[in-house]
């Protein structure tokens, strides 16, 4: 009732459907046990149900029904800040909660400035005006590179895959061999470097390292053109093919089509860069009119739902916009959705990721590299995986200065 576009994830509860569906007044499956203690009942087996019900926060239900839509404009939680006013597009001002369960904060106050123009954000910095900054890629190498300000470059795996989708319904893409040479014919490393200004890390799989399924022993796809040729040759391509490079109408995504498209080449791959609005390259992937997109996955940090597009029941719009199906894969991800010791569920989801390595519906590109940079003085910041601005702000400190 509040619009909430994540209510769909939670359809799986007892009794959400039918309260979505105007059908109830109440979720039947959630119940109010005392002060302190939720209950929630599932309608399936669903070991990673935990986690994504993190992303459902409780809230007063006297404020949230009062200010109906407007209650995300005036939040009230209980977080380790307090809300105290929002200047749209200017500045978010927070100050501390004395009575958080995790301990007061060691900072009384934290504002969060908007500033569009990356000049103007990065004089603010330099002249000692913000504490720290997200580091997008023109301004990465900047500081990264800096003796000065190195040692106060935060660093990450963001948990997103940035790889190009193969439809393996689509001649010649339905011939594992065509992928894989695809994957062999790309020079990943040094597009990291040159394109990505060493902003990323090069895939080997579909899990980043800063993911716990990590597997450091998959080697995935060296640069090897020869050995892509030989592929194309096996499927019968030796003169290679025509195919579509689809990504998203931005500039960015203008390079990195205009990169793959040049390794392409050198192999006999003749690739015809299409460029189009980001949801409308989505929506036609997930009807399956596309052969090939570019596109980031990722997100979470639960291997069984980070790959839950190689499953068939997502076909389309669910996220397996490849049309990818391998039964094995399938088996396991269904063992590993319903399975509640997590080293198993690990050896579960490696063994998977395996096989769609192997089967390559994806050209694994890299792993986004997410970075920020802080003053000398601010101490305890972490980086997040899931995202470098989720910090937690209560328990960083600031050392006077001098």
């Amino acid at each position: 009732q509040m619009g909430s576009p994540f209510i769909r994830a939670f359809d799986r509860i007892v009794g959400a459907r039918e309260f979505t569906a105007g059908q109830a007044r109440e979720v039947s499956g959630i119940s109010a046990l005392d002060r302190y203690t939720v209950q929630i009942t599932n309608s399936v087996v669903d070991s990673t149900f935990p986690l994504v019900f993190t992303g459902l926060f409780i809230v007063p239900k006297d404020e949230a029904e009062r200010l109906g839509r407007d209650f995300g404009q005036r939040p009230v939680g209980s977080g380790p800040f307090i809300f105290v006013s929002w200047s749209r597009d200017s500045s978010l001002l927070l100050k501390e909660n004395p009575d958080y369960w995790e301990g007061r904060p060691y900072i009384s106050a934290l504002e969060f400035r908007i500033i569009p123009d990356p000049a103007t954000l990065q004089a603010e910095f330099e002249t000692g005006r913000l504490d720290f900054i997200l580091l997008e890629d023109p301004t990465y190498r900047r500081y990264a590179d800096d003796p000065q300000w190195k040692p106060y470059v935060v660093e990450v795996a963001e948990l997103f895959t940035r790889h190009m989708g193969m439809n393996t319904t689509k001649p010649p893409l339905n011939d594992a061999r065509v992928r894989q040479a695809i994957n062999f014919a790309i020079d990943k490393a040094t597009t990291v470097r040159t394109v990505l200004q060493d902003k990323a890390f090069v895939a080997t799989g579909v899990f980043p390292p800063s993911l716990a399924a990590f597997d450091p022993s998959l080697r995935g796809y060296e640069y090897n053109p020869q050995r892509a040729r030989e592929l194309l040759a096996q499927a019968g391509f030796t003169s290679g093919f025509e195919m579509d490079l689809n990504g998203s109408s931005s500039p960015v995504a203008g390079r990195w089509l205009e990169v793959l498209q040049r390794y392409l080449a050198d192999v006999g791959i003749r690739a015809r860069i299409v460029q189009q609005d980001f949801g409308v390259m989505l929506d036609r992937a997930g009807k399956g009119e596309l052969m090939t997109y570019v596109l980031s996955h990722g997100g979470g940090s639960n291997c069984v739902n980070y790959l839950g597009p190689f499953r068939s029941r997502n076909f389309g719009v669910a996220g397996n916009r490849m049309f990818y199906k391998n039964d094995r894969v399938d088996a396991l991800m269904d063992e590993a959705e319903r399975t509640f010791d997590p080293r198993r569920q690990i050896q579960l989801c490696q063994e998977a990721e395996r096989l769609v390595v192997a089967d390559a519906p994806w050209f694994f590109w890299n792993y986004n590299k997410a970075a920020l940079v802080h003053q000398p003085n601010i101490h305890g910041i972490v980086g997040n995986p899931l995202e470098l601005d989720w910090i937690q702000m209560h328990k960083v400190w600031i050392q006077p200065r001098r």
